[in-house]
């Protein structure tokens, strides 16, 4: 299917040059892929920091035990805190799409966007349970990183760029730690964060307990309560990541697995079911276009109107993914390949900067591992004195009462986020995942699509034209589609518009049976970076 590399240690790869070395040199260490995951993702916290911080508001793991032969998920999703309420936003009506507007993005930037930060806990739960090395070797890279300094890429230095005369304004502590000299960064311009370090350094000391009980948590909660927040030293003594089960599907001959509720994947592996009734191969890219189209718009209303934390919400998973279910999701499906209709958006949400990291080793390990702020910054509150921006957990809620997704107190958010991991007869096949918000469980269809019914290598799936609506047209379609497409999908009866980039810097390892030959590649629309040995 592609052409594979027959490895000693493995592959990893990341959106940052420092984000790939760092996870390899744990490999050359000795440790397997979660240990290069965890370091690799401490260390993308440092150097990517629009996108995702060590005080970030969380992300989930999906991991393949080669010893076990099992895989498992890790759930870090922030929590809102115990203040928190479904009316703590005045909503104002509007005659825009949304239909509605919270005065002063409140609830996306600010102190009372601010849920507990869960990227501490989740990436030291899984080292400790599943990773070879200490968490004091592991974050060494970051600790590096934001001591010595990092060169922004592109994308991070454009949101410097576009934020800066708002953190002059609103956040001087950002300006001070994210701007060089108080401007952006110029292409090839170093950064350093030297409170950050001293920040990791009592973390590397103190576990997470040095983030969620000792002083860095004083230092956040008596920020944020300076600034009118609601978080509290109980909010952050009381947040625990956890090992989950995955969810799970077939799709011909594979096993996807990925992230439960509140994550993004249950929505891919109801479009993954619905495409499995069509021979994808057979069509043309305009066709294949057409029905993924029309299965985006079967799948994002259940979404967006009846998803919401399980633990608050009254989800079946298995229930989601049943024939039942399905069945009835591929009648409106049918109906809409017939005659495209226009959709209705349930709600908006512009939001998406994230990261995402995969990694294997030469046992079989296989990481896929997704991780954010929410939109770019976050909340965009630097805490003085620790270097740290903190994620927007409460943005991710619909501020609206009496919904599924809500806010509560304790409630964790649903997200988009979805990392992926596919076996084929029980063995490894692959790790693939990208951020980019809403587009994010859309993007893993067309990855999936590309790998396993086209047989694309990792860099052409990566490089495939991306199409992406989540209930209502127009859809939005990369240029690289070529005008043919445009005019074909036109003539279906859709309304289609550009867009470049969908989504964000996506990554893939693919692995043979014997998981001594991978193959890995990082997206070609971003700066990222694919490491084999």
């Amino acid at each position: 299917m592609t052409s594979m590399r027959k490895l000693k240690l493995g592959t990893v790869t990341g959106p940052h040059p420092k984000t790939a070395e760092a996870g390899m040199a744990m490999l050359k260490a000795g440790g397997n892929a979660i240990d290069a995951a965890i370091a690799a993702a401490f260390t993308e916290s440092v150097v990517e920091p629009s996108h995702n911080g060590t005080a970030g508001y969380g992300g989930c793991i999906v991991l393949h035990l080669a010893e076990k032969s099992r895989v498992v998920a890790v759930d870090f999703n922030s929590t809102a805190p115990a203040a928190a309420s479904d009316r703590m936003f005045a909503i104002e009506k509007t005659s825009t799409p949304a239909g509605y507007r919270v005065p002063g993005r409140a609830n996306v930037i600010g102190p009372l966007s601010v849920g507990v930060p869960g990227i501490v806990a989740g990436l030291c739960m899984t080292l400790e349970k599943y990773g070879r090395m200490p968490l004091a070797e592991i974050i060494k890279p970051a600790i590096s990183a934001a001591r010595y300094g990092f060169a922004p890429n592109t994308r991070n230095r454009e949101i410097m760029r576009a934020e800066a005369v708002r953190w002059h304004r609103h956040f001087p502590e950002t300006a001070r730690v994210h701007l060089k000299n108080g401007r952006p960064a110029r292409k090839g311009e170093r950064l350093t964060n030297p409170d950050l370090a001293r920040s990791l350094e009592m973390i590397a000391e103190g576990g997470p307990a040095g983030f969620y009980r000792g002083p860095l948590a004083e230092a956040i909660t008596s920020h944020i309560r300076e600034l009118g927040g609601c978080l509290t030293m109980a909010d952050m003594r009381g947040y625990r990541a956890s090992v989950v089960k995955p969810y799970a599907a077939d799709y011909r001959g594979h096993r996807l697995y990925t992230s439960p509720l509140c994550a993004g994947g249950l929505t891919t592996l109801q479009m993954m079911r619905l495409l499995e009734h069509y021979d994808i191969t057979a069509m043309t890219v305009a066709d294949r276009l057409h029905h993924c189209a029309e299965v985006m718009k079967a799948c994002w209303p259940e979404r967006l109107k009846r998803y919401g934390d399980p633990a608050f919400v009254e989800v079946d998973p298995d229930a989601e993914l049943a024939d039942a279910l399905i069945d009835r999701l591929h009648r409106r499906l049918k109906r809409g390949l017939k005659s495209p209709a226009p959709g209705r958006l349930v709600y908006p949400e512009p939001n998406n900067c994230t990261s995402h990291i995969s990694t294997a080793d030469v046992a079989g390990n296989i990481v896929s591992l997704t991780q954010t702020h929410g939109g770019a910054f976050g909340s965009m509150v630097t805490v003085p004195g620790t270097g740290m921006t903190l994620g927007h957990g409460v943005a991710r809620f619909d501020p609206r009462p009496g919904l599924a997704n809500s806010i509560a107190p304790g409630k964790r958010p649903l997200h988009n986020m979805c990392p992926f991991i596919a076996l084929k007869d029980g063995q490894p096949f692959a790790s693939y995942g990208l951020p980019g918000g809403r587009t994010i469980p859309n993007n893993q269809v067309t990855l999936a699509l590309h790998l396993i019914d086209l047989g694309r290598t990792p860099e052409q799936a990566l490089a495939a034209a991306r199409l992406h609506m989540e209930g209502a047209e127009p859809l939005e379609l990369e240029k690289r589609a070529g005008k043919r497409v445009f005019a074909a999908l036109r003539r279906r009866g859709h309304r289609v518009r550009s867009r470049d980039p969908i989504g964000g810097p996506g990554h893939v390892i693919v692995l043979d049976d014997d998981s001594i030959r991978q193959a890995g590649a990082t997206d070609p629309r971003h700066e990222g970076r694919a490491i084999s040995i």
